[in-house]
């Protein structure tokens, strides 16, 4: 009878129902400038066991009355494993300037620790633990370097703790922008300097509701910030 106890033990420790279920979380800020509209910057993350897998989009529009003075379009899609970047894709469209990125961690890279990124620069390898610039983690204040998702380059950064703004971050380097994150260490805000105006985000309490439709051929075309673009965007999933 032991022994059928322990195996039953056993059997309900390693049965699926006993695993956290998969769960989805969904991040909207409102984006402005100078007080005006800009647009939005959203996230959906979806998490199984330690696995996460993250899809970004940001539209922006700087307009005059009816005249569009600025657009900008980004879609990233990245998968985290073990707190390693398993895979990054991106495209953006920076006002007709056209970036596209794939990093991705092959069977060499798997051993090594190492992630293979191809970006504006040509194809690097970098350590897999490297923080995107996506910003949502809040361990992203603890780092020195972030892989910058638009290009597709490493960035060195510095992180202070801002005085009399708890949670908030004070990032410069080669990015620069404030980051904030509530209590529960969430990203809740943050803002950076947009040719002059403020650029704020502001974290909407009930995400919206509509249906998330993600694609990376929602970027427009433009023209390639360099000829490594199409080469990253032809070997895109």
């Amino acid at each position: 009878m032991k022994r059928l106890l322990a195996a039953a033990a056993i059997l309900l420790a390693v049965t699926p129902s006993a695993q956290a279920e998969p769960t989805v979380e969904r991040i909207d800020f409102e984006v402005t400038r100078g007080g005006d509209p800009l647009g939005w910057h959203r996230l959906r993350i979806e998490r199984d066991g330690d696995r996460a897998r993250v899809e970004i989009m940001i539209d922006f529009e700087l307009k005059f009355g009816p005249i569009a003075l600025y657009r900008y379009t980004h879609r990233n899609r990245t998968l985290i494993e073990d707190g390693k970047v398993v895979s990054i894709e991106t495209r953006t469209n920076d006002d007709g300037d056209y970036f596209a990125v794939l990093a991705r961690q092959d069977d060499a890279g798997r051993g090594d620790g190492t992630l293979s990124l191809l970006g504006v620069d040509g194809r690097i390898k970098v350590p897999a633990d490297i923080f995107p610039s996506d910003y949502w983690r809040y361990a992203t204040v603890r780092q020195g370097r972030l892989l910058d998702t638009q290009k597709g380059i490493v960035r060195e950064v510095e992180m202070t703790a801002m005085a009399g703004r708890e949670g908030c971050y004070d990032m410069t380097g080669e990015l620069t922008m404030q980051l904030c994150y509530d209590a529960d260490k969430r990203w809740v805000g943050g803002s950076f300097d947009g040719r002059g105006e403020e650029v704020l985000y502001t974290r909407r309490l009930v995400p919206s509701d509509t249906p998330w439709n993600f694609s990376l051929e929602d970027v427009p075309p433009g023209e390639p910030a360099s000829r490594y673009v199409t080469v990253a965007q032809n070997e895109q999933r």
